[in-house]
Formats: C-alpha cells, structure tokens, sequence
C-alpha cells in the first residue's frame, strides 16, 4: 500500500514532538512494513487571521489522490481529501479550543458580509461543498473594504467560529475512515471528535535511541521552557524542597530567563539549556527521577522516555496526557499541582532512593507496549503489513558472549560490538542478544540498547572478585579480566545462567573474544557459529603477560582457547588481513574460514570539519592522541609524553580511559600535556574537530585501529606509524601521512608550520573513503552477505548448522 503521511510544517521552522512524530510514522512504515510512504508537508503559517486561513485553503486544495491512504494528525494537514482517511490526531488548535476563553461571536452591528459569514457559519453547512464556499465567503470579505481590525483579531471569536467550522467538515464521518488519537485525553476532549465516533487510542513512541538505566541522583526535567510546561511549579517547588540533590532542567524557551531569575543562584538548580538525543538519553539514564508538570498536556513523551529509562515520574492530577502512565506508588507520584505538594514528594523520593530505583522495571513494563508496531496496527488491522521485526516480535536470535559491558559504547571494543552488531541485527532481521560483564561496581542491566540489540548485563559474583585480584596481583598487577575468564566465569552463577537462557531459544552462538568459548560449550554444544575476533589474542598477550609462572599459565590458557575457537567456528571475523595469515600461521586455519570485518565508524556521531574551515582557538597547535586503556594504547601514549618533552610549543591532549594510567600510577607530565578522560559523543566530536593533527603512534596490537576512523571521519589531518595504519587502505600522502615513530617530532614540526601537503584535500578523500568502505552500516552488510553465501545462517535457522558450513573464502574490507 501507498501511504500518503500529511503535516504541516512550521513558519518559521522548528523541529518540534508533530514533526518528531511525523518522522517517527514514515520511516517506521517504510522500514518495518511492507508498505510504502512519503511525509507531504505545506508551510503553514498561523501568526494571524489571514495566515491561518491561507494555511487551511491549502491543505483543501491538495491533490493526494495517488495514494492508497492519507493519514493526518494536525490541523490543518486533515483539510485534504481522500476515500481512505485516517485521522491520528494529536490535537485541535488549542488556542481556539480548550484554551480559548468562552467569548461568543456577536456579529450585531458588523458590516454586511461579516454578517452573512457568521449566518452561513452558524447554519454549519453540510456536504462537500461546504468548505469551499466557507473559503469563497472569507475571500469576499478580504476583498471587502472598511471592516474593522477587531474583526479579524487571532485569536478572536470569529476565526475561532471558522476553524471550528471548517475542522468539523474536514473531520466529519464521511470524509473519516479511521478516527485515531495520540492519548485518552485527546480521545476525551470536548468537540475534538464527531458524536459517537470510534475513537482508537494508539501511543506513539518516543524517537530517542537506546533508553538505558544508570544510577546517578538527581531529579530531572525535559522539554521547553513556557507557560503550558509549567516549569515555574517545579522550580517553585525544588526552592521548597530540603534535599541536597539537583535538579536539571534541559531545554529552552521564552521563559528561561524569568525561570533563571526565579531559581535565584539556588546552586542545585542547573539550567543546561539544549541537549541533543544523545545527552537526553544520558540524562533519563542517571537521573533518579523525571519531574513533569504541564498543565492539560496532549500525551507528554517525556513520561514515556522517563519510564522507558526505568524512572519514576513526578506529575500533577492535572496534567492530562502523563496520567495515564504515572501510577501512585508503582511509576511515580501524581500530586496536586501546588508548589507544596511537589516539594513534600521530590522530599520523599531523594530519602527512599532504593523504593524509587526499584520502580523501574514497573516503569519499563508500563510503557513497553508503546510502540510503532501497534501504532500500524491499530490503524491498518490486518493489513499492517508489519513485518517481524524489533525489540519483543518473534525472529531468529543471535546469542553474543562478551567478557565486559558494552553500551554506552565508549572505548574501541565497545564500539566494534555496539555498532557490528546493530548492523547485523538489520541486516540479517534477527535480534540479538548481547550476555556481557558488568565492570566491577557496576549494576546489571537488561535493555534493549539499540533497535535489535539487547544487552542482559550480571555483575561479577564476589568470590570471582576476589580471584581475578589475586591472579592479577601474582601476574605482576596486569589487568587479567579477560584472559583469566575461562577460568572464572563459572564463579559468576548469575551471568551463566543469563547466558543459557538466551542460548536454549537462540539460532547462532557468537563468540566475541575466545574467553567465554568455555561458557558457550557449558550452554549448547557444537557452537559457536562465529567467532568474532578483535584481536589475535595470543600474539597480543605474549607481549604483555609477565615471564612468571602466572604469565606463563595465562598465555597458555589463551591459546588454549584462541585455538579452539578457530577450530570449532564455521566462521572467524576478523579484523585485518594480518590477523587472518596469524591464525593460518598459529592455528593452521584455512583462509577459507575468515572473513574480514574491519573496525568502523559511528559517521553519525563525527562531523565532518576540514582543516580550513576549522576555528582557530587560542592559536596553539594542538595534537591528539585517542585510545582507550589497553596496552598498546599505553605504550603509544608514553612515547608521546616523551615526545612533548621535545616540543613545548605544542599542546598535547590525550583523550579517552588511557590518560587514567598517568594518574593511576601518578606520572608526572609535561605542562604541555593534557588528559581529556573519557568523553561523551559531543565533547569527543568537539576535541576532534579543534585539533590540529590526530597521531597514531601504534607499534604493537593486532586488528585495525579504531581511532584512525574516527580522526578522518572528522577531516582531522593524521600522522601514523606504518603499524598503526594496518590493516585499512588509507595511502600516504593521499590521505595521511606514515612515517616512523622517530621521526614523528620532525613531521610534526612540518605540519606546525604549514607544510607537507593540501590537508583540505587529503582530509576530503580520507573522508570519502571511510564513508565507502568504513561505516559500520557497509561493514555489517558486508558480513552478513558472507554469512548468507556461506549458508551458516541458513543452516542456523533450519537447525542443520555445523562447523563444516564455511565453503569459499570471501574477504569484506
């Protein structure tokens, strides 16, 4: 079926919850249906009596007859015709409805035919024929001379008479196949429906990604900062309040400025002003609650995206839309709406902060059926066409074994897995499941992380603590998490058990790192299917296990299981070529077992700034180094501090976990070396598009190296070792430049003053090339092409699969 999805767009424009949601309905039919469908918008001004007008005769005028079905949602998009229309409203003009004072039209004493249209207005002309006469009315009367401005107040009693005039010949059961609200409160309103009209109450979801739950403390609010959000209760409220934990307020509006000065420097009261999807996400995740206290709302998907992050939510009796989610006691607190009442509540929450986190899966439940899917069915019934596709529908599942967390995905292997297997999950229509290790301290986590992508996350056990220290200590203090695993998962009860869970229903069992192999034969036997490798991990710990009898028994248990991986997997992933001849050299693995899947990039995360249209700063040359904590990545970052040592005029920032190891083992640095931490997308994106030259300065590892994407992703000139560029097909002095690790300082100083080559140029066709052959969209279709030509997800379905499956040798990069 064609779809025809109809919407006004704003004058002037901004991206508001209507456009969200328009958005959020085409790409869900386009992508997840069997249907096609394309968003029509008309720009449609309403800052007075004419622009309204103008706005609706357009709408009456548009010819939509080329689809199967229109849906609208907003005046005056539902002015179009069609035999098949639905209408999936979020809300009359509330200016002229609910809101409006109740002043009656008088047309006494007005001129001729102001008296004629408030007469044929009053008679509510019916047929089709109605709306154009109404529209033929209003043009004589434009035309006319003489009449008074009161006339044509906005909003005023006449405009108000004519829109409810033209909204119910547009909306009348006749022209109407399915009648459709966003929430029982627009459902329930006054004269927003025909009398006895069967109307479907269908939520729309929210269209931020990847709702998690953190556990930071504080108290929340989202959305813009004017009278209708009521924003003034909560910070009216919060000065009442005696808890110590903040409250911060993201968004913008008129009434920021009023808003700030009411706050009165009240240090827990934080006005973070716009935040992209990503922060929002960040800041449902961490806080303790959301607090939301509009008045009257239509829906309030602020409430859904709070509960979908595992928080309660803190209303008003008259809020509307998020009462219909917010139970006492169970999901949050609805109370009255007086500064008092909230204050006594948020009180409450910050001195029951365990009854408050133990709303979450009530929370979670509340707000899980809310989804697209029942969105197209409830409009289209059997015709849907919904395919089976998305967190909670039945398909095929992948089972992933993975020895640390990995959303939010910070850090290279967390990315690799977060975004490879986001790709997988489109592309071979399946869910996955990800079975993951809490970092010590860190709660456990079941979400549904991206579209596809669930992350069932246990903490370690105490007893297996302990005994990861100790081998740690007796390996000469290295990290050993990984390496120790095969050893000690089966300390860890809770994850074993997650892990056969998701295994017993699951088509394809994926090793990711050979350490959990012993944890995937304990669950299902003749797995895994695929052994997804980052690294070559014997060749990589022989260089940074100590020589001792713990090192040495470390080693060898790696191999151990790094062998039997390449031995039982129908298919090893690997990262680069070198990677693959490494495994044929070591394990004697037939080329034709490999596939190669290079690192990736995020392109949606980087913005794309090249050297010469970069601000300049402060003027001081800046070079970057990335990596997280990882032993190659230590090794490069302590040559660089030496290297700084030979060159005070430039700055030298260090970005991500690996700058901890300066301060862990306090090392003192250089004046002109700084470490970042590690950064949110926005702060990483910033220190990538500021920098003057990226470094990869990498002797040792295996596999490709993520930040060398990310630094040509964002057009930032790069200098690299040979080994550092691996394994990718950047060339030097097209893209990059290589040169030894000696000669880095020189290069360096060449680059500081202007030389060594067209930067804009080469940062373009670096850029060009990673969105070609490095997204991680074409890395995943790539791969899951091989898995389809070798039949191992064909025989994985069908419940034939065997290690024999891998037939011809394919390579992906």
């Amino acid at each position: 079926m064609k779809i025809g999805i109809l919407a006004p767009s704003p004058v002037p424009f901004t991206i508001g919850g209507a456009e969200k949601f328009a958005r959020g309905l085409a790409e869900y039919l386009n992508q997840e249906t069997s249907h096609q469908a394309e968003l029509i918008k008309l720009p449609s001004r309403e800052s007075n009596f004419w622009d309204l007008i103008d706005s609706y005769r357009a709408f009456s005028m548009l010819d939509v007859s080329h689809f199967d079905a229109v849906i609208s949602s907003k005046y005056p998009a539902w002015m179009a015709t069609h035999p098949r229309h639905m209408v999936y409203m979020l809300h009359r003009l509330r200016g002229l409805y609910d809101t409006y004072p109740p002043l009656p039209l008088q047309c006494d004493g007005e001129r001729a035919e102001v008296r004629a249209l408030c007469e044929f207005l009053r008679r509510g002309a019916p047929g089709p024929g109605a709306a154009k006469e109404c529209f033929e009315r209003l043009e004589a009367l434009r035309a006319a001379e003489g009449i008074s401005a009161e006339t044509f107040a906005f909003p005023g009693p006449l405009i108000r008479e004519i829109v409810h005039f033209l909204d119910d010949r547009a909306l009348a059961p006749e022209r109407v196949a399915k009648y459709a609200a966003i929430s029982k409160n627009v459902a329930g309103r006054t004269g927003y429906f025909p009398k006895g009209a069967d109307v479907a109450v269908l939520y729309p979801p929210p269209d931020l990604p990847a709702f998690r739950r953190g556990d930071s403390d504080y108290f929340l609010s989202v959305g813009r900062l004017d009278g209708a959000k009521r924003t003034r209760l909560m910070v009216a409220a919060m000065l009442r309040a005696e808890t110590a934990l903040p409250l911060k307020i993201a968004g913008t509006g008129p009434e920021e400025a009023a808003l700030r000065e009411l706050a009165g420097g009240d240090r827990r009261i934080e006005f973070l002003g716009f935040v992209n999807d990503r922060e929002a996400v960040d800041l449902y995740a961490n806080a303790l609650a959301a607090i939301y206290t509009p008045y009257d709302e239509d829906y309030g998907l602020v409430t859904i995206e709070a509960m979908a992050s595992g928080k309660p939510v803190l209303t008003t009796v008259d809020a509307g839309g998020p009462n219909e989610f917010v139970v006492n006691g169970e999901t949050g607190y609805s109370v009255a709406p007086e500064a008092g009442a909230l204050a006594e509540r948020i009180d409450y929450l910050a001195t029951h902060i365990p009854e408050a986190r133990g709303m979450a899966e009530a929370c979670r439940k509340k707000v899980e059926p809310v989804t697209w899917a029942r969105v197209v069915e409830g409009l289209f019934g059997a015709e849907a066409g919904v395919r089976a596709k998305g967190p909670g529908r039945k398909r095929a599942r992948m089972t992933v074994a993975v020895t640390f967390p990995v959303y939010p995905p910070r850090g290279g292997g967390k990315n690799r897995v977060y975004y490879l297997y986001r790709a997988l999950a489109q592309e071979l229509d399946c869910d996955v499941e990800l079975i993951t290790f809490a970092d010590d301290g860190q709660p456990g986590l079941d979400q549904w992380i991206a579209e596809g992508v669930r992350e069932i996350r246990t903490p370690k056990s105490a007893r297996h603590r302990r005994r990861e220290s100790r081998i740690s200590v007796r390996a000469g203090r290295v990290p050993v998490t990984d390496v120790a695993m095969p050893r000690l998962f089966a300390l860890s009860p809770e994850y074993l058990d997650a892990l056969a869970k998701s295994a017993k229903g699951s088509a394809l069992l994926v090793a990711c790192h050979p350490y959990m192999l012993p944890a995937l034969e304990c669950v299902r036997e003749g797995q895994p299917a695929m052994y997804e490798a980052h690294n070559t991990e014997f060749a990589l710990k022989r260089r940074v296990l100590p020589d001792n009898a713990m090192g040495r028994y470390l080693l060898r248990l790696t191999r151990e299981v790094e062998g039997r991986c390449c031995e039982k997997a129908a298919l090893i992933s690997a990262c680069a070529e070198s990677d693959a001849e490494a495994y044929a050299r070591e394990y004697g693995v037939d080329a034709a077992k490999i596939a190669i899947a290079p690192n990736g990039v995020d392109l949606g995360s980087i913005t794309f700034r090249p050297p010469g249209e970069r601000a300049k700063g402060d003027g001081r040359f800046t070079v970057l180094f990335m990596g997280s904590w990882h032993d190659p990545n230590i090794e490069a970052a302590l040559f660089l501090v030496e290297m700084a040592r030979l060159l005070p005029h430039v700055r030298f920032q260090v970005l991500g976990s690996v700058g901890q190891y300066f301060r862990v083992f306090q090392l003192e640095l250089p004046k002109n070396v700084e470490t970042l931490g590690t950064l949110d997308d926005r702060a990483k994106d910033g220190a990538l598009g500021s920098a003057d030259l990226a470094l990869n300065p990498m002797e040792m590892g295996s596999g490709s190296n993520l930040k060398m994407l990310d630094y040509m992703a964002a057009g930032t000139p790069v200098l690299s070792t040979p080994f550092g560029a691996r394994g990718l097909r950047f060339e030097h002095g097209r893209h990059l430049l290589v040169a030894p690790l000696i000669r880095f300082p020189h290069v360096i100083e060449q680059v500081r003053h202007g030389g060594t080559g067209d930067w804009d140029e080469m940062a373009r066709r670096a850029r060009a090339l990673v969105e070609a052959e490095y997204s991680w969209e074409a890395i995943g279709r790539r791969l899951a092409q091989t898995m389809r030509e070798r039949g191992i997800y064909a025989q994985a379905l069908a419940g034939k699969f065997t290690p024999s499956a891998a037939q011809s040798a394919s390579t992906i990069s």
